[in-house]
């Protein structure tokens, strides 16, 4: 099956203050729109997780700026917008044993729908488990339009 994964720009932060603000203000100046962002803190540093509408862009001038920034492959998942939407994608992942690293959602498309993100351990196997419970995938250039 085609491959559905949209690239996810993980930035490393010192645990000090401005460092997010830095971050945005980088991506800001250069034009790059953010679709969303998501805070994982741990004692010593902080993970932003970034949606751009230009990664390798945004990759690149964050390390010009110093930054640890990793890519990585995603899956985002559209949820029906209704109560249990996010239970049932996750429900039907764990059922079929696919081990999610993390996950985060958004709103999407004036809030119309939400998007999950999730890394998984095995993204094919994911997918296909996804597809076949009938739920839609999103591709990176849909979320780049919604950045716009």
């Amino acid at each position: 099956g085609a491959n559905m994964t949209i690239n996810q720009i993980s930035v490393f932060l010192e645990n000090r203050v401005g460092q997010l603000a830095q971050v945005c203000k980088v991506l800001a100046e250069n034009d790059i729109s953010l679709v969303t962002l998501s805070l994982a803190e741990t004692q010593d540093f902080g993970i932003a997780r970034l949606i751009v509408d230009d990664h390798v862009k945004a990759e690149t001038v964050l390390r010009t700026n110093k930054f640890l920034v990793k890519t990585t492959p995603d899956v985002a998942v559209t949820v029906p917008d209704r109560p249990g939407g996010m239970a049932q994608v996750v429900s039907t992942l764990s059922e079929k044993g696919c081990d999610i690293e993390y996950s985060y959602a958004f709103a999407f498309n004036n809030n119309e729908k939400a998007v999950l993100v999730f890394r998984f351990k095995d993204d094919d196997a994911a997918q296909r488990v996804l597809a076949e419970a009938g739920f839609t995938t999103l591709h990176e250039n849909q979320l780049q339009e919604a950045a716009n």
